[in-house]
């Protein structure tokens, strides 16, 4: 069997570092030819004052939508046809626009098709797995819970798992039908791939969110509320309830009133869910959900986009590079995002979008300006000035999806059309001038780096950025977030120590962080240090939340390679109790039970593992026994499968292939046969952290002596093995992976 394409080790350790990734970026003009208004836009004049609205500088409660209909029944109503209220919702039959899908997608990596099954008035999406001969080998099916999206572009879905929001493979996309979810197609998450803050913050008003356990919320309101933009209302209710007679024309401060800010701060407030860039990283000490409407957005986030890149999606950015923008930016109306886009209204009709165009190009302007332009026949007094001037554009990111391009401007037939950003080695630029020359700049852009290098999987860009942002950080002891980014960088490089020193750094600023603690045991434990420490450690980051399902796995597999079973196992259960989905998780209780002589459990918990990932069924095709006195391996033994049928395809002739080595006179052993010449064999835990690599020379076989890079035997548990050559002329071969089970067994 193919496996699925592994998580990444980077991104996931990252995601702990408090920073948010999305998908586009605030980029330069397409051409060099609109350098001046480039430059134009960025002398932006002095910020005016804004007002003090007393809602959002004290601890405010949020109440609803329903509290504001009471006193805006009309603003609610037509609201609530705006795509903005239809962003996030529970699946219904009333709701449902998705027609069936007639035939099954089949995602070409991994072999698995998905489809589309209705039962008892719910959806369900389907994963499926067969044979070459068509044999069924697996099916896993996951209902749909939630929406997001209002389906004017596409609607994705969500399961809910224990009040986990986990993104299902398949969307429905307007102008095509189903299809994968954008990234599924090149690495198929298949039913894995967490909710994460940064997107509900977005799509939901607030939801009530539970410390340090992104994906799960003790309350979640549907679509994007009044509060989204003017605050939390608890404030304004009680005191117009209190004094509902005094209504004046001065300003109410106990509300935010969008119209009453400046103009930057007005955009801030679309531009917190409206400007997308390559890298985001949140400031120090702030979380998804802090921003306040009429605070600058520049003090919630730093935001980087990539050199010379462009994305369409990034409509704030692109509607600055506008010669309207810039031009009208000081008069008494500037053109702004809300100028076309009332946001107590659904979106106007084709005609109606014209008006604000007009104000300014009078037809009688426009015939005058153009008596002499073959241009004048398309300037009719009804033309759509949109169409032509904001063309909708298809975007390589956005799957099926054509988006208006907010830069307003003369298309000609030579104009470039813009591209899409790719991850790669190239530099990123920050969004906002502090970032450019503020004093925690290189700080910030050493963070950015960072993120920015996991993203493009670059262990070169890598160690740069972690030494950008370690020259940066110097001496400076208050920056909690950074040095743990630092940290988890660092332990991604294999720097154990600077991992350690910026960690306990993290920990010595904000204490109250599990991610943190959970790192520093990692770091702590291949450092060596006493089994008692790193216990302790990790217990310290269960005890701030215990719900956190993941770190309580992988504490479990430290007490399973610290022989500790009988830990271990309860350890793995109380994880699987609170996230049932957790594959690995399964399986090494699998092995832990296998240690203690539980066959029939064991067999269990391989059956359930299986059936959720049945990639590691290859894992148990042999199990691998390791019987340990000591720190020494005295035999290793391949164990009949626990399992009666496994669905297993067939890996080809040519493909790496794993064997026990004969015990005969030598030390224990396996050997990985097929290896290519001038490569690797990596092998690594399930989310991607190095246990020991192998050079493999001329290739053929290699043999492996069941150690450590620093030369402890290895512990019981689900192994990945990632096998990469080069041919004859140099050229990297298709990388390989296999999956290895592992029992320990202790004879001492």
């Amino acid at each position: 069997m193919r496996p699925p394409s592994p998580p990444r080790r980077l991104a996931l350790g990252l995601l702990s570092a408090l920073v948010a990734l999305i998908g586009c970026d605030r980029s330069t003009p397409a051409t060099t030819g609109d350098s001046a208004r480039a430059s134009a836009a960025a002398a932006e004049p002095p910020e005016e004052p804004s007002p003090h609205f007393r809602n959002v500088d004290r601890k405010v409660s949020y109440v609803g939508d329903a509290a504001c209909a009471s006193c805006h029944a009309r603003e609610t109503a037509t609201y609530r046809q705006h795509a903005m209220a239809q962003s996030f919702h529970r699946w219904t039959p009333a709701t449902r626009v998705e027609p069936p899908l007639d035939k099954p997608l089949q995602h070409g990596p991994t072999g698995y098709s998905y489809s589309i099954a209705e039962s008892g008035g719910q959806l369900y999406q389907v994963e499926r797995l067969t044979s070459p001969d068509g044999k069924p080998l697996h099916e896993l099916r996951r209902r749909i819970d939630y929406v997001m999206g209002s389906g004017q572009v596409a609607r994705t879905y969500f399961t809910e798992e224990n009040g986990r929001l986990f993104q299902l493979p398949l969307t429905w996309y307007r102008s095509h039908g189903w299809d994968f979810s954008p990234g599924y197609e090149i690495s198929s998450a298949r039913f894995d791939r967490l909710m994460p803050d940064r997107c509900i913050a977005c799509h939901s008003s607030y939801p009530k969110a539970i410390p340090h356990l992104e994906g799960k919320y003790a309350e979640i309101r549907p679509g994007i509320g009044c509060e989204r933009c003017h605050g939390p209302g608890a404030l304004h209710v009680a005191e117009r309830r209190a004094a509902a007679a005094r209504r004046g024309t001065a300003l109410d401060s106990t509300i935010v009133n969008p119209a009453r800010l400046p103009l930057e701060r007005r955009l801030d407030t679309c531009e917190q869910c409206h400007v997308h860039t390559a890298v985001t990283v949140l400031r120090e000490g702030k979380s998804d959900f802090d921003y306040m409407p009429s605070q600058p957005l520049r003090d919630q986030y730093a935001f980087y986009k990539v050199a010379g890149g462009i994305d369409i999606v990034s409509h704030a950015d692109r509607l600055r590079q506008s010669a309207c923008f810039i031009g009208a930016r000081t008069t008494s109306r500037p053109l702004e995002c809300a100028t076309c886009h009332d946001p107590h209204q659904p979106a106007p009709a084709a005609q109606a979008r014209n008006q604000p165009c007009q104000k300014c190009h009078t037809a009688g302007a426009l015939t005058q300006r153009l008596a002499r332009s073959p241009a004048l026949v398309d300037h009719a007094p009804g033309s759509d000035c949109v169409s032509c001037h904001m063309p909708r554009v298809a975007v390589k990111s956005a799957v099926h999806g054509a988006f208006t391009d907010h830069w307003i401007r003369v298309v000609s037939r030579g104009t470039p059309s813009p591209t899409a950003r790719q991850y790669g080695d190239g530099s990123i630029e920050p969004y906002y001038q502090r970032d450019k020359t503020g004093p925690d700049a290189a700080i910030y852009q050493g963070m950015g780096e960072v993120v920015y290098a996991t993203l493009a999987t670059s262990g070169r860009a890598l160690t740069s950025a972690a030494t950008d942002l370690a020259r940066a950080l110097g001496t400076d002891s208050t920056r909690g977030d950074a040095s743990f980014l630092l940290g988890v960088a660092s332990q991604q490089l294999g720097n154990t120590e600077d991992a350690i020193r910026a960690l306990e750094q993290s920990i010595r600023v904000d204490s109250t962080r599990p991610d943190r603690w959970r790192a520093l045991a990692v770091s702590y434990a291949r450092a060596g240090r006493p089994a008692a420490v790193v216990d302790s450690v990790y217990r310290r980051a269960l005890a701030l939340q215990p719900a956190l399902a993941w770190i309580r796995a992988d504490h479990a597999d430290y007490l399973q390679g610290q022989g500790r079973m009988d830990d271990a196992v309860r350890a793995y259960q109380a994880a699987l109790a609170e996230q049932p989905s957790l594959a690995a998780a399964r399986f090494n209780l699998g092995t832990a039970l296998a240690a203690q002589g539980k066959r029939a459990a064991s067999s269990a918990a391989f059956q359930q593992a299986v059936h959720l990932d049945p990639s590691l069924a290859e894992a148990l095709s042999p199990l691998i026994e390791v019987h340990t006195s000591g720190t020494s391996d005295v035999r290793v033994i391949g164990l009949a499968s626990p399992l009666a049928t496994l669905p297993l395809r067939e890996r080809g002739a040519r493909a790496v292939q794993l064997t026990v080595a004969d015990a005969s006179g030598a030390a224990p052993a396996l050997v990985f046969g097929n290896v290519p010449p001038r490569g690797a064999v990596q092998i690594l835990t399930p989310d991607g952290s190095a246990v020991r690599t192998l050079p493999t020379g001329d290739g053929s076989a290699l043999r492996w002596d069941l150690k450590t890079d620093g030369g402890s035997p290895i512990g019981g548990g689900l192994y990945r093995v990632r096998v990469v050559g080069r041919g004859v002329g140099g050229q990297a071969t298709p990388a390989q992976q296999l999956w290895l089970g592992v029992v320990q067994r202790r004879d001492d």
